[in-house]
């Protein structure tokens, strides 16, 4: 067998990382693109047919770092090509598909006053937040990500948790 085709992503694989990873890309994507949904399932849609195209023996070790990279470039390009300033990344939330209907009257409220508060942390703090709380990534792959070292992915992280904590308080 070729060496290429050793390195290709057995399509297996691939529906395993995009049933893992479709839907928070989408939410990253959308708040990125101030809730353009049809332009973060482009961007999607593209980070995933990149990732068909690579080396899986390059990426597999930190293929979920990979994606949001991908993915982050993907919309900035989309940004830069319409000319537009980016959109601040907390603007659209991704309800659950299938919430509780007893949950919802007395978490909506609490789910709100969390999203203002969020709103208030700096741009580079909600996008840590949400790498590390909604996507699940590693210090480290959040550092891959933004291009921020570690340490600094960190301070941001913790400077975000001081921030709520407080607003918690205060509210």
């Amino acid at each position: 067998m070729p060496d290429h085709a050793q390195n290709q992503w057995p399509a297996e694989t691939i529906s395993a990382l995009v049933d893992r990873f479709e839907r928070p890309l989408l939410a990253y994507a959308s708040r990125m693109l101030g809730g353009d949904w049809q332009e973060a399932q482009d961007a999607v849609q593209e980070t995933f047919l990149r990732l068909c195209r690579e080396d899986r023996k390059k990426i597999e070790s930190r293929v979920a770092a990979w994606l949001f990279s991908v993915c982050r470039s993907r919309v900035i390009d989309m940004q830069r090509t319409k000319h537009s300033t980016p959109i601040d990344a907390s603007k659209v939330s991704l309800a659950d598909p299938a919430p509780d209907v007893s949950e919802v009257a007395s978490d909506e409220e609490a789910r709100d006053r969390l999203t203002e508060m969020v709103d208030q942390l700096s741009p580079r703090q909600q996008e840590v937040l949400r790498l590390r709380m909604q996507a699940g990534l590693s210090y480290r792959e959040i550092a891959e990500v933004t291009g921020l070292t570690v340490s600094n992915v960190g301070f941001h992280l913790h400077e975000a948790v001081r921030n709520l904590r407080n607003s918690l308080a205060m509210s």
